[in-house]
């Protein structure tokens, strides 16, 4: 990297500790049934305020080696470890989206040398801040999920609406051009396999080919876009939920976790709503064993699961679209996988629950 992309590092890596240490008191507030906003910042000890120089991000907590000046209470290290990640947090993604260009933008790999030199285009940097919104609301719901089992409606509903007005300013195949887009992939005589649909801030369009309508009104678009990620992540887990708990006769997951991909629709569109859902059994089957061992509980927090996919397939987007593609734009093949997906879901599920009752059975008799 260049030296005045490293100054760029630089200045990411000090946004997003001091985004961290917001996420700190929002954590803690939430989890408390507080305000975030008031009062000010102060010692949960001896409640006086802290000064900004000891609320300096990392630096505050290793100058005063972790405890109060005034109380000499200690603090834990979570909050500077916090800090920390978030910092990298947005470092990463800064990495990924403007400096590396992982997601494949058109228009960063045409001004590469310019961003080389630190001249990075406003639309990639909108797209950034996009990317960092909605990792930082990720990390909030994570944190609280994993503290108190429970994801706070506050935190999903804030971040959706954020997402709501962040797609409809950045329709696919922003930082693209929608039209110039839209008429390349028309012009292909082997669609739907060829050629790869471009990725842009949202990893798809609502659907393709996009209707002349939505292409000549592209805020409207994006504002559709956002609404069908926002239908399809709280829906379509609520009627998992719902079909789970038909077969089984308990609950399967919490309304949070809906909320949780509810907000993800609203910054990444319906298609990648679903694939983030079915691959967060991978964290989660990791999670599943680090709890069972650690406090020997099944029950874990399903939203930092869904958090890690959600990122995982935003940027693995490019290497799972070729053979998502086919797929997701076929609207009676849709039709038939969902069906099948939830009368296979509710029969599993029912013999979960006769499995589990032949089981007590033998255990009482």
């Amino acid at each position: 990297m260049s030296l005045p992309v490293l100054i760029w590092v630089f200045f990411v890596f000090i946004t997003g500790a001091c985004v961290g240490s917001f996420i700190n008191v929002c954590v803690f507030r939430l989890n408390t049934e507080r305000s975030v906003f008031w009062p000010g910042s102060h010692c949960a000890s001896c409640f006086k305020p802290i000064v900004w120089f000891d609320n300096i991000p990392i630096i505050s907590y290793l100058a005063l080696g972790g405890i109060c000046r005034k109380c000499k209470s200690t603090f834990s290290a979570r909050y500077m470890l916090i800090e920390l990640f978030s910092g990298l947090m947005f470092v990463s993604v800064f990495l990924l989206d403007v400096v590396y260009n992982v997601p494949n933008y058109n228009l960063v790999g045409m001004q590469s040398h310019q961003i080389n030199q630190g001249l990075i285009p406003l639309n990639v940097w909108f797209t950034f801040i996009s990317h960092v919104t909605l990792l930082s609301f990720l990390l909030t719901a994570s944190l609280t999920d994993l503290a108190k089992m429970e994801i706070p409606l506050g935190i999903t509903v804030t971040g959706t609406l954020f997402g709501l007005i962040f797609s409809t300013f950045q329709a696919w195949p922003f930082p693209d051009d929608i039209h110039s887009a839209n008429t390349l992939l028309l012009s292909s005589k082997d669609w739907p396999v060829k050629p790869l649909m471009p990725q842009g801030t949202m990893a798809w369009p609502l659907w393709f080919p996009v209707f002349d309508w939505l292409d000549s009104h592209v805020y409207f678009h994006g504002f559709l876009a956002s609404l069908a990620g926002i239908f399809t992540g709280t829906f379509l887990l609520r009627a998992i939920r719902f079909t789970y708990g038909l077969g089984r006769g308990i609950e399967g997951m919490g309304l949070g976790d809906a909320d949780l991909m509810m907000m993800v629709g609203a910054f990444w569109g319906w298609q990648l709503v679903i694939v983030a859902f079915f691959l967060a059994v991978i964290p989660a089957f990791f999670f599943g064993i680090l709890q069972l061992f650690s406090k020997g509980e099944q029950a874990f927090p399903f939203g930092p699961s869904l958090a890690i996919s959600s990122v995982a397939t935003f940027y693995c987007w490019k290497f799972l679209s070729p053979h998502l593609q086919p797929i997701f734009f076929e609207f009676q093949l849709l039709l038939i996988l969902f069906a099948f997906s939830a009368i296979s879901l509710l029969f599993i599920s029912f013999v979960f629950r006769l499995l589990n009752n032949l089981r007590s059975n033998h255990v009482g008799g």
